[in-house]
């Protein structure tokens, strides 16, 4: 059993004989119990180490098998360590015995010299136990601390500092200015080379994910020259087939676009709209969709600024201005700048701006619009867009993430409640829109989600056209005369609304009593 005692400057010195050299893991755990109390700023936990070079070694040792396993329970156990990474893991280690060598250097003692060493090793491999530990809170955990959890995260390396510190001082038996010198080194020794190099590549690799045969094949035609070849034939084929509005008659057109290829929801999104759409609106003849999916570069058109452009010409040439209605849907990932997601690996493609879709819209010259923007942030849409002549449905807040676009669902959680749920009970797309902001709110809380905020600007002479939509669909199939007669309505009645970026506000209409 160690004793320890104080010299006559206060310091902590071991006093025990020493040890066997194959109570190799019986000195870890002293060592590592001895780090522990350190952590903890226990008076006698850093005199407690077994010191030696093959005790500082083992101590690495264990350092560098713990995090592997941290590694491995972040990623899967299915993978390799990597030697390439093992200098960036042992980047301190100089730097911890210049700091022990600065600390411990007016002994002149190696015993002293080592016993720093082994300490702060011992305690530092605490710190990356804590850390590794914060690193395995849930996403959601983070979320909800939002702006607090840098705080969090940089707790450790904080901690770290003290406890380094107070314990050299205690192995030293440092006062005054001492003190200041001590915590200098750990600063400027031990630290900030550290930070300065950043974090260093993980010793545990997780394995690739084995790929679906089938799926490789779908990206492998995503990248093929063909695509270069046949994209712009299918462009012209889809809007060659485009058909007019039918003179005297208030008639619907839609373009659909899912932006973000990686992902099926949204190419799933806007084929099951274009399907009903054509069934319940009679748009059938009067529909383009653009996709970027690498199943379907072959077969549709993809969703690029150049393609949205084209398209808005040509359906403008087919649309009578007074009389026709486009409806615009847009699904994707979106950003905090307000950047719509039009990507597909390999092809860098532009993209998507609020008022890069108005400029568009205007220069081709079209004035009745239905526009809806299923992403994150795309609330930041509503105010570059909205006007008398049209009416812009965001599935978020500018400030807010809209959810449910997984890779294997079917909608996301705005698609679904206003196309496939609202749109199949009322022909409004404003009533449409109130159900499904209801709908998401009910489903946001049921599953603990930051709430979405869906937004609508209504402009006042689209209100018109609505109305002759409606009134239009009195006797087209999957709509009763009672439905439509009750969406014109609505569409007459329901107050205005002018979106802003991270709330909405409405006024009566004039004619409303």
């Amino acid at each position: 059993m160690n004793h320890e005692n104080h010299d006559n400057s206060g310091a902590l010195t071991p006093m025990a004989p020493s040890r066997p050299a194959g109570n190799v893991l019986g000195d870890l755990a002293r060592n590592l119990a001895a780090g522990l109390g350190s952590l903890l700023l226990r008076v006698r936990a850093p005199g407690a180490v077994s010191a030696g070079v093959l005790a500082w070694v083992v101590l690495e040792v264990a350092g560098l098998l713990t995090s592997v396993g941290f590694e491995a329970a972040r990623t899967g156990s299915d993978g390799r360590i990597d030697p390439g990474a093992l200098p960036g893991q042992l980047f301190h280690l100089p730097w911890l015995l210049l700091c022990a060598w600065l600390v411990t250097r007016r002994q002149h003692r190696s015993d002293a010299l080592m016993q720093a060493v082994v300490v702060l090793a011992a305690l530092w491999i605490w710190i990356d136990v804590l850390w590794n530990l914060v690193a395995l809170l849930p996403a959601a955990f983070w979320e909800r601390l939002g702006d607090n959890a840098q705080w969090l995260w940089w707790a450790p390396l904080a901690w770290g500092i003290v406890a380094s510190t107070v314990t050299l001082c205690r192995l030293q038996g440092a006062t005054g200015f001492r003190r200041a010198g001590v915590l200098s080194a750990v600063l400027l020794v031990l630290v900030l080379p550290q930070l300065a190099v950043g974090p260093q590549s993980p010793l545990w690799l997780a394995a690739e994910p084995r790929q679906d045969p089938a799926e490789a094949a779908r990206w492998q035609q995503a990248r093929s020259e063909s695509v270069i070849y046949r994209q712009p034939s299918l462009l012209t084929e889809a809007l060659a087939r485009l058909e007019p509005g039918q003179p005297g008659k208030t008639d619907l057109f839609l373009l659909a676009v899912a932006g973000h290829g990686a992902q099926d929801v949204f190419l799933r999104e806007v084929e099951k709209v274009e399907r009903l759409f054509a069934e319940r609106f009679g748009t059938g003849g009067r529909s383009v969709v653009l996709a970027n999916n690498p199943g379907t570069v072959l077969t549709r058109p993809l969703a690029t600024v150049s393609a949205l452009e084209r398209s808005l010409q040509i359906i403008a040439q087919r649309m009578d201005d007074d009389e026709d209605v486009l409806f615009v849907f847009l699904t994707s990932h979106g950003a905090e700048n307000h950047l719509f997601d039009l990507s597909l690996w390999p092809w860098e493609l532009e993209q998507l701006t609020p008022q890069r879709l108005a400029g568009l819209l205007n220069a081709a010259g079209i004035r009745n619009r239905v526009i809806l923007v299923s992403a994150c942030y795309s609330g930041g849409f509503v105010l570059p867009l909205a006007g008398p002549d049209t009416l812009v449905m965001a599935a978020a807040r500018a400030d807010r993430s809209s959810h449910g676009c997984s890779h294997e669902a079917d909608w996301t959680f705005f698609g679904r409640a206003f196309f496939d749920e609202a749109l199949r009970e009322t022909t409004s797309f404003t009533d449409a829109f109130e159900r499904a902001r209801t709908a998401v709110a009910t489903r946001e809380a049921a599953e603990g989600l930051e709430p979405s905020e869906p937004q609508i600007a209504v402009g006042e002479t689209i209100r018109a056209r609505l109305a002759d939509l409606a009134a239009g669909w009195q006797t087209s199939p999957g709509s009763s005369p009672a439905q439509a007669a009750s969406a014109a309505d609505a569409e007459t009645s329901r107050p205005l609304c002018d979106g802003e970026p991270a709330q909405q506000t409405c006024t009566e209409p004039a004619n409303r009593r």
